[in-house]
């Protein structure tokens, strides 16, 4: 009876295993994260793993191989022990041609970091049912790290039975530390001669495989370091000779030959494209080369590195062409702790210029950007890198990102359209930089194709705010099929339809994070020919709920039709129990019915 019992005790025990993760391809039975800081000053990474396989893909697709990069000039790895339990219980080790160096692909065509390596663990004896042990240690040389830091996100691609963080310091040495998003502290002990934290967590949901998250702002996070101010780790950073932004002959006369003494904007602009087009960026993370950076002399005549190099070198371009700039370090200021210096949080490098005519304008390293990237930071902070600073961060400044366009068309019997309007834009859908080097340029931010290049007057023109006057003019601009003749509305292409959302599904798991708030407004009137009807159906929406609000007018009166279109997006944030709101809002708005004209022939026409 006892043995019955047991029996059907186990079987409910599996069952239920399986059904918590019965949509998982696998799980992570126990994840142990051991980092210790050593007397001499020395660290070591310990790590532990045991993965069930659960479906073919698991083991075909996604956990086949495990990879681990390291520098072996100031690193060594070790694998403990790396076998496979068979779903019948038989144990297979992994044999030696299972690990196998190569390059990081980040470190791809770049002579700077080809010494890193990449351990390529494959597993074997994989099946269904199969479960992978894998134990290494990592173990960095003294000073190639300034603390022992961690950016801990408390998630994995798949669910986690059971996760360890443990971190071991000298009884003398405090650890910093902050967990986000969990009321979940460390268990602190001494054992020997070290101080033990040690975070435990149980029944981790996988993360969803979901676009727009952001900085996942509501997934656990725990981050900690062995140094509690920032600045003493950027001064450990700033002490290299880079940071001296010394230059040779070759790239002051380069930066001589891009300066206009009457357009400071051009000037940026054309040694920012020498820096973005023209040196390959190197995708190689600042952790993995112990946030080293190269001169500018030598990045220069590698021709690429790093974003830190890159603004490096951008910034020594720019101070000889009569630029007070310098690099910025970028991260979310939810996951920011000033009494945690953590520099890992940091994973984006831009560059501050101070322009005598428009304030300070930050600009990419990697892509060009037609307005200041500070409208972007709306969630991060920002953390000058100069000596002698303040290295607190810094929130950007508030600004509204808002379009208004109001605009007349006529159209005529030959369906050419012909009009005349005005933009104001403001934040971060204002391409400033774009418009200060050209009016016209206007015309490549105007859906439709319609502008007329030599009727473009800005009227207005700063980092904050542009407003601009336009004529327009276009051939055949109504499409035809069956004698109905059809027109997209025009709009703004770098606001919300530069973030590319055609659809959004129906549920949402985590939190949806929009790359800023935004309004759009606009306004059209619209003059048909005699002789045709205005034939959409749907003519109205007004919709407000908790995250935003959008108001559709469509009114045909006799030959005129008046079209209002606005959608107010308030929160970059939207909570994952707030998203249906949000879907509801961009449905309407993405409305085909809502942003197309067609028009037809009346019966009696002529």
């Amino acid at each position: 009876m006892k043995r019955i019992f047991i029996i059907i005790l186990s079987a409910i025990i599996v069952t239920s295993t399986f059904a918590q993760h019965e949509n998982a391809d696998a799980v992570f039975e126990k994840i142990t994260k051991t980092y210790t800081l050593n007397d001499d000053g020395s660290m070591s990474y310990h790590y532990f793993k045991q993965l069930k396989y659960l479906t073919h893909t698991s083991f075909n697709r996604f956990y086949g191989e495990t990879f681990i990069v390291y520098d072996p000039d100031v690193q060594e790895l070790k694998i403990n022990e790396s076998y496979t339990i068979m779903a019948n219980g038989t144990r297979v080790n992994a044999p030696d041609n299972a690990f196998n160096e190569v390059l990081p692909r980040a470190a791809a065509h770049s002579v700077s970091f080809n010494h890193l390596r990449e351990m390529v663990v494959t597993h074997t004896g994989l099946e269904l049912g199969a479960t992978v042990y894998l134990d290494y240690t990592l173990t960095t040389k003294t000073g190639f790290w300034p603390a022992l830091m961690c950016n801990e996100i408390i998630q994995e691609s798949s669910p986690v039975d059971e996760l360890e963080i443990i971190v071991k310091v000298p009884p003398d040495v405090e650890l910093h530390h902050k967990m986000f998003n969990l009321r979940t502290g460390p268990e602190i002990m001494v054992v020997g001669h070290e101080k033990v934290y040690s975070w435990k967590f149980m029944g981790l949901k996988a993360s969803p495989k979901e676009s727009f998250r952001g900085d996942m702002p509501d997934t656990p996070r725990l981050i900690f370091s062995t140094v509690k101010k920032t600045g003493v780790l950027l001064d450990w950073v700033m002490r290299q000779k880079a940071f001296d932004y010394i230059i040779d002959d070759d790239m002051m006369k380069f930066a001589g030959e891009a300066m206009d003494t009457d357009d400071e904007i051009g000037t940026m602009v054309a040694i920012q494209e020498e820096v973005v087009k023209n040196m390959k960026y190197d995708g190689v993370p600042l952790d993995w080369i112990g946030y080293e950076v190269r001169t500018p002399i030598e990045v220069w005549n590698s021709n690429g590195g790093t974003k830190l190099e890159k603004a490096i070198l951008l910034t020594s371009l720019l101070k000889a062409a009569n630029f007070n700039a310098a690099p910025v370090l970028i991260g979310p200021r939810k996951f920011y702790d000033k009494n945690v210096a953590d520099l890992l949080l940091f994973d984006n490098v831009a560059v501050m210029v101070n322009t005598k005519g428009f304030g300070a304008i930050y600009i990419s390293v990697t892509e060009m950007n037609d307005q200041s990237l500070e409208y972007d930071f709306g969630n991060d902070v920002i953390i000058p890198l100069y000596k002698d600073a303040d290295n607190s961060a810094r929130e950007p400044s508030a600004g509204k990102n808002e379009i208004l366009l109001s605009a007349k068309f006529e159209v005529s019997r030959d369906m050419k359209l012909t009009g005349n309007g005005e933009a104001e834009l403001y934040g971060a859908v204002n391409p400033f930089v774009l418009l200060k080097q050209d009016d016209k340029n206007f015309k490549t931010i105007l859906s439709g194709g319609m502008v007329i290049d030599s009727v473009v007057k800005v009227l207005n023109l700063n980092v904050a705010k542009s407003q601009v006057q336009f004529e327009i003019e276009k051939e055949k601009a109504f499409s035809e099929q069956l004698d109905y003749y059809t027109w997209q509305l025009p709009e703004i292409t770098n606001g919300f339809s530069s973030w590319h959302i055609n659809y959004l599904s129906s549920e949402r798991k985590d939190a949806f994070v929009l790359p800023y708030v935004l309004s759009e407004i606009y306004a059209y009137e619209i003059v048909i020919p005699e002789g045709f009807d205005y034939i959409n159906i749907k003519q109205a929406v007004n919709l407000k709920n908790k995250a935003g609000s959008v108001k559709i007018e469509i009114i045909p009166k006799k030959n005129i039709i008046t079209v209002k279109r606005e959608l107010n997006l308030n929160s970059q944030v939207i909570k994952a129990d707030e998203y249906n709101e949000l879907r509801e809002l961009i449905n309407h708005w993405l409305d085909e019915n809502m942003k197309t004209i067609v028009i037809k022939k009346a019966v009696d026409g002529r």
